[in-house]
């Protein structure tokens, strides 16, 4: 081939590949044409798919999945349930297609090749519009808010009619509505619903000089009122502490009281009446009281045979208090703990003198259950007095004061051996009597005992076994 022939061909080659070059350029630029005014590709905004799409239908897709949530101020305290605000009051709306046209925007469309092998989710920036007057209005009937404005800080000495004497302060813990009220608004400003207070949108409050001088009152009332005595009445510890000792100094219009001196005045009409409201709480001797069984029924026991109760001594437990609240020895930083004197007095001591370790005799249901520590160990049928022959069992409630074994048992019209015999009132007593072959039901109608309690011989070796003298035997009917 000659020299002018490789010349002649070469406008081809020049040509040819210009065109391929043209083509690939047009290949280029008309997806950078199409791309300019839709979304790249692998282009996403939040769960919606934009690849290829123009913006209003984007945005119509947006519109369609965007739900604006309810406005939630959380006020850290469980005083106050969580503020809800919807944005209808406020007017809170966003203009979603400007926040598109700015996502689009930042899309470079000649550079659609790299996008192809990237994914791409778009952030939206939509303007925030509320009407700021009305969200300051609902923020202002907010009940947090409100009542913060409402009660303004103040420390003062109070009378509670039951915890007696205590310091009302309520400028701990305030809440700075000025900062909540701008995290809000920023918080709205940027797209967020939801405002969790921390310990940082609360303060405390200063004193003013009179509240400093108040304070220091407390703080010297609390010194004479919280003493070193306790009342010890069994099951329950009676401490003469602020709540007891509020009551038993002079007060005026819930203020206490001070003498010339600049002492607080103890009121002795106050003592004695505590004293009388401590007998009333724990006497039962002599009294008539209620009785919950073991079928559940309260039944009232007569206090007529009754010889079990308890019962304060009245005037040496005043002559005590009275010295003793009268004297420095109550503030010596000993424990001073007081047992009071009876003039009878129970196995248990307490609210509840019965206790939990007790013979309960229902006459009629002619049964009788047997607690010790709480714990049910016996029950059995049994047989009382013989009621057509005036010989009924009486009720109450009382002690076991003696027992043995292998006693006889004598009267006007019999002599009977038992294993064992718990007597517990007079010559009534609880006992085995293997001269019968059944116990409960009727029998007591027309068979009855002289007054005692009848069971088989097990059950009364139980109770001899695990009874012991003091323990209540409570008899009763409804």
């Amino acid at each position: 081939m000659s020299i002018r022939s490789i010349f002649s061909k070469r406008p081809t080659l020049i040509i040819i590949i210009f065109n391929v070059l043209a083509v690939l350029l047009l290949l280029y630029l008309v997806p950078v044409y199409y791309f300019s005014r839709k979304f790249l590709p692998n282009t996403w905004i939040g769960d919606v798919y934009c690849t290829g799409r123009d913006i209003e239908s984007v945005a119509r897709d947006l519109r369609e999945k965007i739900e604006i949530p309810d406005i939630r101020i959380s006020w850290l305290t469980e005083e106050y349930e969580d503020s809800v605000i919807s944005p209808e009051e406020i007017g809170y709306s966003y203009d979603l297609q400007s926040a598109i046209y700015k996502a689009k925007d930042s899309q470079n469309p000649y550079a659609w090749p790299a996008a192809l092998f990237s994914k791409q989710v778009l952030q939206l920036e939509p303007i925030i519009t509320y009407d700021a007057e009305l969200l300051r209005s609902t923020f202002d009937q907010l009940d947090r808010v409100r009542d913060e404005r409402n009660d303004e800080p103040v420390y003062q000495v109070l009378l509670n009619p039951e915890q007696g004497y205590y310091s009302y302060d309520t400028h701990f813990r305030r809440l700075d509505t000025d900062k909540v009220w701008l995290a809000l608004t920023d918080g709205l400003d940027n797209g967020r619903f939801h405002l969790q207070l921390d310990a940082s949108y609360f303060y405390d409050a200063p004193y003013s000089a009179a509240e400093e001088e108040e304070q220091k009152f407390y703080d010297e009332l609390c010194s004479f009122l919280n003493t070193d005595l306790v009342y010890d009445m069994g099951a329950e510890k009676i401490a003469f502490d602020k709540a007891v000792m509020s009551f038993l100094i002079v007060s005026e219009g819930g203020r206490p009281v001070r003498d010339e001196e600049g002492n607080f005045i103890i009121d002795d009409d106050a003592v004695t009446a505590w004293i009388d409201d401590l007998c009333e709480a724990y006497n039962t001797y002599g009294l008539d009281r209620e009785f919950k069984s073991s079928t559940g029924r309260t039944v009232l026991i007569p206090a007529f045979y009754s010889t079990y109760g308890t019962e304060l001594d009245r005037d040496a437990e005043l002559k005590y208090l009275l010295g003793m609240i009268h004297s420095d020895e109550i503030r010596d930083g000993k424990p001073d703990v007081h047992v009071p004197k009876y003039t009878h007095e129970t196995t248990v001591r307490g609210l509840n003198d019965i206790g939990d370790t007790f013979i309960e005799v229902d006459l009629i249901d002619q049964y009788l259950y047997f607690y010790k520590d709480g714990e049910l160990i016996l029950e059995t049928d049994i047989v009382s007095g013989d009621v057509p022959k005036g010989r009924t069992t009486p009720r109450g409630v009382f002690a076991i004061y003696s027992k043995a074994t292998d006693a006889w048992l004598y009267g006007r019209d019999y002599i009977d051996f038992v294993s064992y015999w718990i007597a517990y009132f007079k010559a009534y007593g609880l006992h085995d009597s293997d001269w019968r072959d059944e116990w409960g039901g009727e029998i007591y109608t027309y068979d009855g005992s002289h007054g005692c309690i009848n069971m088989d011989k097990e059950p009364a070796r139980i109770i001899y076994e695990n009874a012991d003298i003091g323990t209540p035997v409570i008899v009763y009917d409804y």
